[in-house]
Formats: structure tokens, sequence, C-alpha cells
């Protein structure tokens, strides 16, 4: 086998699928960040051989995907040979900027969070107004007589 074999688009993919950043999926898979980034990035300096660099590949799409019965991973990170001679059907290239959610204010001006401050205020005005002077409003025990 050869690392040309695997697709760093499908590995990225995938990463991007299960939102996890390059540290936490080192973290899952038993390698390191810069190994990470070199299986969607391609390149040939941190696996020894190009084996192992397939084989962390394999490590990757099983642990993120899960295995079929075969053993193989439910999901394919590998360049098929029928798209490397010209014949499949290549897919665009995937930017990770379209899978990053939209900035969000840190106090959305929701209806729900209008709701839940409301809420707050009456829970608030009840303990105050109404709870506090019944307490101390109370009858004390009569005294004892010695």
């Amino acid at each position: 086998m050869n690392a040309d074999l695997i697709d760093p688009q499908a590995v990225l993919r995938l990463r991007a699928l299960c939102k996890l950043d390059h540290a936490r999926l080192a973290r899952l898979c038993g390698l390191t960040e810069a190994q990470v980034r070199e299986l969607e990035e391609g390149g040939h300096s941190q696996f020894a051989s190009p084996d192992l660099k397939v084989q962390a590949a394999l490590k990757v799409a099983t642990t993120l995907s899960g295995t079929q019965a075969n053993g193989m991973p439910v999901v394919n990170v590998f360049r098929s040979r029928a798209a490397a001679d010209g014949l499949g059907v290549q897919l665009p290239a995937f930017k990770m900027e379209d899978m990053l959610p939209s900035a969000q204010p840190k106090f959305p001006d929701s209806p729900e969070f209008f709701k839940l401050l409301l809420i707050f205020v009456v829970v608030v005005f009840l303990l105050v107004a109404v709870a506090m002077p019944l307490l101390y409003t109370l009858p004390s025990p009569p005294p004892k007589l010695s």
C-alpha cells in the first residue's frame, strides 16, 4: 500500500463532521497532533513509513465512523483507483470555513432569554415581597413559665 492512497479531504471531512479539533482526534486515536494534520494536508515527515501512515488513516476512520462486518471502516478515507485513473468523479474541495458555526453573541436578544429573565424577576419578587414578610410575621412561641 502507498500513502498516496489516503484522501486528505476525506479525513478532513470526517473530522469536521464529528466536530473534533486536531488535539482531541489525536488523543482519541493515539496519534500526535502533527500526524493528524499530516493526514489532512499530505506529506511524509511525521510517519516512519508509508504503511504506518495508512494504518493511522485506518485508525482514524474506524475510530470516528465505526467498523463494518468485514472490519473495514464505514467511511472510506482512501482514494479510489478509478478516480486516480480519471474514470471516477472527483469530489469538490472541502473548506473548513464552511463547517464553522457563525459567531453568536454572548447574551442573545432572543425571546427565550427574556422569558427566563422575567421568570427570574418574578421568583425574586415572590421571595422578597411575599415569603420574607410571612416568615418574619409568624407568632413567636409562648414564653416558658418557670
